[in-house]
């Protein structure tokens, strides 16, 4: 019979429809504007979580040494790519914008890395059939 496993794709999917809208939301009632340097970092933090939990999930096994290499790289890749998108979008942006920007980076960065985080502890705990 064939190994069942739960796709990363849905759910990631699911999380990021409820990024976006609190984004648009609590930016709507600060009176700023979902701009182009928004919609690059719902993109961003969407597609490397994505990536980075179908990479991670298949190393969910007996043996956690190669789960726990790969968790740690992903933390070290999402962090380093997401320090270079936010100086890139910085440089890029108006003044004015920046702030916001800044912040609703920083939260969508832990949003998405508390959301990748549970689902792969969540993934070790099923058990595994042989």
């Amino acid at each position: 019979m064939a190994k069942s496993r739960r796709t990363a794709v849905l759910p990631v999917l699911l999380f990021s429809l409820l990024c976006t809208g609190v984004t648009w939301y609590a930016l709507r009632l600060l009176s700023v504007v979902l701009t182009w340097p928004f919609a690059v970092m719902l993109v961003w933090f969407a597609t490397v979580t994505l990536a980075l939990l179908l990479w991670q999930e298949r190393a969910v096994g007996a043996d956690l040494r190669p789960f726990m290499r790969r968790f740690m790289a992903g933390l070290v890749i999402k962090l380093l790519g997401s320090l270079v998108l936010l100086f890139v979008l910085m440089r890029l942006v108006p003044t004015e914008s920046a702030k916001p920007m800044a912040v609703s980076f920083a939260l969508l960065y832990l949003a998405y890395l508390s959301f990748g985080t549970a689902r792969l502890v969540g993934s070790m705990r099923q058990p595994t059939h042989p």
